[in-house]
């Protein structure tokens, strides 16, 4: 009789809570109001335990017992752990089953990731979508989207927050969402089920409506920040691409008094450069561009003076003469070729010259024509095969000036002429 109504306290009080998108469990020491002695009290709870009624997070474990954030320990782990620690050190939570006896899910069906806590899931249990559920926000200037190579956030704007015509439905965040993969390595969105929760109905079922039934796990570093807060050392393509034109600004700086690129304006990544996008056309050539502007953008004219013609002469058929800029992609050829003595000039041109310009030509095709978006995997394909080329071009540059005497104090680091860079 004690344990049933030890029972409907921890139910009823969770249920309490999560109608409060709370979700927290019952410390144990507060039902000694139902059962005074410790012993017993101990010896029903283990019963409860047993029969899988409910589980028991312990403060030894957990950061916070008083969220359930993590799967259930075993039987076994819970029953060793019941038998000594304080009664006010450990929270217990009902079973999905008992929850479900005691609620009418139908009161749930608009808010999907609620109702999934509600019956019980870990809070850190997540769920993976399809790309095309972050363009809602990429897309709307009235929400604030920022990306790493693994992980990002979304949030209402200031002022749309604090806007009073702006519908409450739409005031929405989330704390974090991160990259999964399924076998074939295609990437999604995932994100904790506490996030979604914290969503309003109306997003709920946006979100719910890109849901995936592949079989996703959560990228390597998105877990082992956000679950195992551990630092990440970054090793994305991307960073890569970053990191060898710093040591290239080093180098020439060292060298030639003067740094081939301009630094960059410090700020999130641009999300033509992130994975978090569908292999669409249009992100394609939004991607495309970021990366010409990265690239070919960066490159300082200011250089070259004095070390090749910054300008080409062509005679019209008239017999006048036109004198044109030359563009920064020649500019560096031209350079480069006068600079140092290439044993292969038809693998310089391949393997450093080439990827680049095949950037600046992928951007100039949107800019000058009319293209129709079209979904299709091989954009995927492709963007990774322009970064590894890119990433190979800048490396044989960097490696190339690093031999320099002047160059030899510029550290390079060990991690860049490895295998262990990803494609994210």
């Amino acid at each position: 009789m004690v344990e049933s109504f030890l029972l409907n306290e921890i139910a009823n009080s969770y249920i309490e809570t999560a109608k409060r998108d709370q979700f927290n469990g019952t410390v144990a020491s507060a039902l000694l109001k139902i059962e005074p002695n410790p012993d017993r009290l101990r010896a029903d709870l283990s019963a409860l335990i047993q029969s899988g009624q409910i589980s028991a997070v312990f403060s030894r474990f957990n950061v916070n017992m008083h969220i359930k954030r993590f799967p259930d320990a075993s039987t076994e782990e819970q029953l060793g752990a019941l038998s000594d620690e304080a009664l006010t050190n450990f929270c217990l939570y009902p079973s999905g089953d008992v929850v479900q006896q005691r609620v009418d899910l139908s009161a749930w069906q608009d808010r999907p990731f609620s109702r999934a806590l509600l019956l019980a899931e870990p809070q850190l249990s997540f769920r993976a979508f399809d790309m095309g559920a972050l363009e809602r926000y990429v897309g709307d200037p009235r929400y604030l989207v920022h990306f790493a190579d693994y992980m990002g956030t979304m949030s209402i704007a200031n002022d749309s927050f604090e806007d009073n015509q702006y519908p409450e439905r739409d005031k929405v965040s989330l704390q974090t969402f991160g990259l999964g993969f399924d076998e074939q390595r295609n990437p999604y969105v995932v994100v904790y089920l506490r996030y979604l929760a914290s969503l309003s109905p109306e997003h709920q079922q946006y979100w719910n409506s890109y849901l995936t039934d592949a079989d996703v796990r959560l990228s390597a570093p998105y877990f082992q920040s956000s679950i195992q807060g551990e630092f990440w050392k970054n090793r994305s393509v991307r960073y890569a691409i970053f990191e060898e034109m710093r040591l290239i600004r080093a180098l020439t700086e060292a060298i030639w008094g003067r740094s081939l690129f301009r630094v960059p304006s410090e700020g999130e990544v641009p999300i033509g450069l992130t994975s978090f996008l569908r292999p669409t056309a249009e992100n394609f050539n939004r991607f495309v561009l970021a990366l010409d502007k990265l690239l070919s953008e960066s490159i300082d004219i200011k250089f070259f003076e004095g070390k090749v013609p910054l300008e080409a002469e062509s005679a019209r058929p008239d017999g006048r003469i036109i004198v044109q800029s030359k563009g920064t992609l020649t500019l560096l050829e031209e350079w480069l070729q006068k600079e140092i003595i290439w044993s292969d000039q038809k693998a310089f041109r391949e393997t450093i010259i080439q990827p680049l310009r095949k950037v600046r030509r992928l951007r100039q095709a949107p800019a000058h024509a009319f293209i129709s978006d079209a979904f299709s995997a091989s954009y995927r394909r492709e963007r990774k095969e322009i970064l590894w080329n890119v990433l190979n071009s800048l490396s044989n540059v960097r490696s190339t000036f690093a031999r320099h005497p002047k160059g030899r104090g510029v550290q390079i680091p060990e991690w860049l002429d490895t295998d262990g860079i990803d494609v994210f």
